[in-house]
């Protein structure tokens, strides 16, 4: 018996053909729709690009800006600090000699407004000179003067320069060392080091109380040489031992009128020490009341060292230190160095 051959009806191709469009259809939606979403993603990349590429210039804008107006800030200061101290100068010269009656005697009170006006001159003049100093070490205009030092002379000889303020306040200043006699030699500018040593003595004399000592430390290291200056006045907050050498930064603001001081000294301090390799930092005393500036400068050894050594003075050589103070007791003036 003959079978007839089976042959899928319309209705069953057709239904097919229908299941395929549709799948093709729900594949080329989906096919799209990640088109689309990666184009978002494209287009969202793009201007996330553009506004960084925008952010980016409009920053660069703000510190070619800033940088000019730095610039310009500096030369107007310069200037007119220039412009001020000559005028500033003949007016000290003036009342330098209506103060020393050279054009005739004054009345107490008129000499009074004279010693006040004479103290503000000083005092406006030392600001011009921080102000004109910090600028040219920070432009570059003031180079060093590098030579062989002994930072032992070196704090002699401000120790020394600081005794009348000192013996003013009724404080007391040792200098000891506990380098070896071939640590003690460094190359720096001796005028700018002394410039350091003085402002952070005068400071410390300034904020001490009667009585109260004042001590410079030196110590030595492989390649540094450390020096301390410790007082014991009234210390300085934590979150103010890094702003102290800010610009115009004063621990208190009563502080200016009170103690005087432009605000300036220990910028110029950490700007010096920075131009010669060195660091500066404060801290707080830990057993006393009071703080304690440390500076540490990089040394080298030299075969010269050992021959200036020979042209040091005698010292009286204690059990772990050499000290280089000889105090009267019960004297409150500044420590005499012995040579």
């Amino acid at each position: 018996m003959v079978h007839p051959t089976m042959t899928p009806s319309p209705t069953i191709f057709f239904g097919l053909l229908i299941v395929c469009l549709c799948l093709i259809g729900i594949l080329a939606l989906r096919l799209a729709s990640g088109s689309r979403r990666q184009q978002r993603a494209i287009e969202e990349l793009s201007s996330a690009l553009k506004h960084s590429r925008d952010y980016v210039e409009l920053q660069r804008d703000k510190l070619a800006l800033r940088s000019d107006l730095d610039t310009l800030k500096d030369e107007f200061i310069s200037t007119v600090s220039h412009e001020l101290r000559t005028p500033l100068t003949s007016i000290r010269g003036a009342l330098g000699l209506l103060s020393a009656g050279l054009l005739g005697n004054v009345d107490p009170k008129a000499q009074n407004l004279l010693r006040i006006a004479s103290s503000n001159t000083e005092r406006l003049i030392r600001l011009i000179n921080d102000i004109l100093d910090l600028e040219r070490m920070e432009s570059g205009r003031a180079p060093l003067s590098l030579r062989r030092c002994s930072i032992v002379d070196l704090a002699r000889e401000a120790v020394d320069s600081m005794t009348g303020m000192a013996d003013t306040a009724a404080v007391r200043l040792e200098l000891t060392s506990k380098a070896g006699r071939d640590a003690i030699y460094f190359d720096a500018d001796s005028d700018r080091i002394l410039q350091v040593l003085t402002n952070l003595l005068s400071n410390a004399i300034k904020f001490s109380p009667e009585g109260s000592v004042v001590s410079v430390e030196i110590d030595a290291h492989a390649e540094s040489l450390l020096v301390k200056v410790v007082d014991h006045g009234r210390g300085i907050p934590a979150d103010k031992l890094e702003k102290i050498f800010d610009r115009f930064q004063q621990v208190e603001a009563s502080d200016a009128s009170k103690r005087g001081g432009t605000g300036l000294g220990l910028a110029i301090c950490r700007s010096i020490v920075q131009q010669h390799g060195g660091a500066i930092w404060a801290e707080r005393n830990l057993d006393a009341p009071g703080t304690t500036l440390w500076v540490q400068f990089t040394r080298s050894v030299r075969a010269s060292d050992s021959v200036a050594q020979s042209a040091l003075p005698s010292v009286e050589r204690g059990e772990s230190a050499i000290v280089l103070r000889e105090s009267e007791p019960g004297d409150h003036g500044a420590g005499r160095m012995i040579a």
